[in-house]
């Protein structure tokens, strides 16, 4: 009798350790860690070979997300940084229709954290293979469904 009381107040604490996990959104989140990075304003840097060699650049800004390919001009585009998330990833950013092309759905510009491990291929021009660990950060441009392939940058925070 004296086993089983062990067993079920083992079980008991157990069971509170687990309940005292992070609520969603919390700093060692994904959804946290994305949420910080949004309130700080921060810069990021989206490359394929190199950070030397930016590709795409991120702003967030008072609770937007500018999107550029160029350092030194404006932003292309821009728009609310929202979360989003899928089943391997966690990210945030936003959903634009090309006013010039309303036949076509939304590009999504999104700034991510793999979740799970992603395997993802760019085409071309780039041909090159990403493996994301859980806890990567990365850039992800998804076209408008069927007219392209989704593109993925590594990410450098800018200094």
């Amino acid at each position: 009798m004296r086993m089983k009381r062990l067993l079920a107040a083992s079980m008991m604490l157990g069971l509170a350790a687990c309940d005292r996990s992070a609520p969603p959104g919390a700093a060692n989140s994904p959804e946290g860690r994305l949420k910080q990075l949004v309130a700080s304003n921060a810069t990021v840097v989206g490359y394929i070979y190199s950070a030397d060699k930016p590709y795409v650049i991120a702003s967030f800004h008072n609770g937007s997300l500018l999107w550029r390919h160029d350092p030194n001009s404006k932003s292309i585009i821009e728009g609310p940084a929202e979360p989003y998330s899928e089943p391997d990833r966690s990210c945030v950013g936003f959903a634009a229709k090309n006013p010039s092309m309303p036949a076509q759905g939304a590009e999504r510009y999104l700034v991510c954290e793999a979740i799970r491990p992603i395997r993802h291929s760019n085409s071309l021009p780039h041909s090159q293979d990403f493996r994301l660990e859980p806890g990567t950060m990365f850039m992800e441009y998804q076209p408008p469904l069927g007219t392209g392939y989704p593109q993925f940058f590594y990410v450098s925070m800018k200094k």
